[in-house]
């Protein structure tokens, strides 16, 4: 099976269809491309599902959960993988230092690895059609792909200009929560399709993902090799391209919200096919 991580929204009939492809894409090649592929298929499905089916029983809820629980182990490779990327671009740095921990962030990779092949042997992924298949009967529109919802654009926006309003001053530890809520609404703004608003918004939020992202990424691998060797070097040396990403990160916010902001106000409240439910799930990275 080929690798589907670049596979767009309209390849699928449903949210709920692009995830069973991400899952069995997954089984068959474990690998940091396949977990970015069912990573981002369940961020979607969640957004959909949150609108069109506000309400879910217990076993519903249970299989949910477990793919969470699956996608934290996807962002554990994903990490791994990255921070040997972020490594091999640290220059000036003792070698022997570099060497000992590409060693350990290997090993770490491997791990990660074997505990995600033990995840998708679970039971419960051979059910989950069986569980999740009524989730994939919406409403829908009209000639409308059922992952089109009408309004949710607005809703995102809207959703958006309440949690900053509501935010409390951006610092180191809370800007990368700021990054996992723009995700929930960049994810919420694709259910309204290919529009000039829609993606006008997804291009915002995601230019926020991207920068915050590669400051915590270096903040993380920072803390892990400071963990290992101490104020050495290598710590000092990723510490700078993380304060420098944080100063770059500070600057997108800014100019994300002073451009989305005065359009939001300009914008008229439209609501979406379905009311968003208050079921709560988890945004993690």
């Amino acid at each position: 099976m080929p690798i589907l991580s670049k596979a767009s929204t309209d390849d699928f009939d449903s949210p709920l269809e692009r995830l069973l492809a991400s899952i069995a894409n997954l089984r068959q090649q474990p690998t940091a491309k396949g977990a970015h592929f069912y990573r981002t298929s369940l961020r979607r499905f969640q957004a959909w599902s949150e609108i069109f089916h506000p309400h879910i029983d217990a076993e519903q809820r249970q299989a949910l959960k477990f793919l969470d629980k699956l996608r934290k182990a996807t962002g554990k490779l994903r990490d791994s993988e990255v921070h040997q990327d972020l490594l091999d671009g640290i220059a000036g740095v003792k070698a022997k230092e570099k060497k000992q921990l590409e060693k350990i962030l290997k090993a770490r990779k491997k791990s990660c690895s074997k505990k995600l092949r033990s995840n998708l042997r679970d039971p419960i992924l051979s059910g989950i059609w069986r569980v999740l298949r009524v989730l994939d009967e919406s409403p829908g529109q009209p000639s409308e792909p059922a992952h089109r919802i009408e309004g949710s654009a607005e809703l995102a926006l809207e959703e958006y200009r309440a949690f900053v309003q509501r935010r409390s001053r951006l610092s180191v530890e809370n800007l990368h929560e700021y990054r996992l809520e723009c995700k929930r609404f960049r994810y919420t703004a694709e259910l309204a399709g290919d529009t000039p608003q829609a993606e006008r918004l997804i291009e915002a939020w995601k230019t926020v993902q991207d920068v915050i992202g590669e400051w915590h990424d270096y903040l993380m691998l920072s803390e892990v090799v400071q963990s290992i060797f101490g104020n050495s070097a290598l710590h000092t040396k990723l510490l700078q391209h993380a304060q420098k990403q944080y100063r770059e990160s500070l600057r997108a916010v800014s100019k994300c919200e002073r451009k989305l902001l005065a359009s939001a106000a300009l914008v008229p409240k439209k609501e979406p096919q379905r009311a968003r439910s208050g079921r709560s799930s988890s945004r993690a990275a």
